[in-house]
């Protein structure tokens, strides 16, 4: 099966996005700790987010362009994601509010909401659309 126009489009997008968010962020983890200006930390912390903004981009662009079977699939797979990362977090903020002894950073808890939002969508998509072909 060969990749429709639209989703070429979009791994040439998203790779080269990812691929930046991975450099960046492992710039980050070796250089935060070393960093004292403020003004270099500020520019540490940001820079990842420029490619995640790519990302996004890439997202909306590839289901905006799709099918309207390929834009429902990612229509419930996002909302599943979303619901479950949502609750997720939700669960865990409960959990560690009653003292169940993790120490976790509040940093370290954030930092984390969007890639499992991605990994959760992305492992929704694949049981959404195996329902969608079943159905074929």
């Amino acid at each position: 099966m060969s990749l429709r126009a639209v989703h070429k489009r979009y791994l040439r997008e998203f790779i080269p996005a990812m691929s930046a968010y991975v450099m960046l962020i492992l710039l980050y983890g070796v250089l935060m700790p070393r960093t004292e200006s403020l003004l270099l930390r500020i520019l540490l912390a940001v820079l990842p987010l420029l490619p995640i903004m790519l990302v996004i981009r890439a997202i909306v662009r590839v289901i905006r362009d799709q099918d309207e079977l390929e834009r429902r699939i990612d229509l419930e797979a996002i909302a599943i994601a979303a619901m479950v990362t949502g609750f997720g977090y939700f669960s865990f903020g409960f959990l560690l509010n009653a003292g169940i002894g993790l120490k976790v950073a509040p940093a370290a808890v954030a930092i984390w909401v969007m890639p499992c939002l991605f990994g959760t969508f992305g492992l929704a998509k694949l049981l959404v659309a195996r329902r969608y072909r079943s159905h074929e």
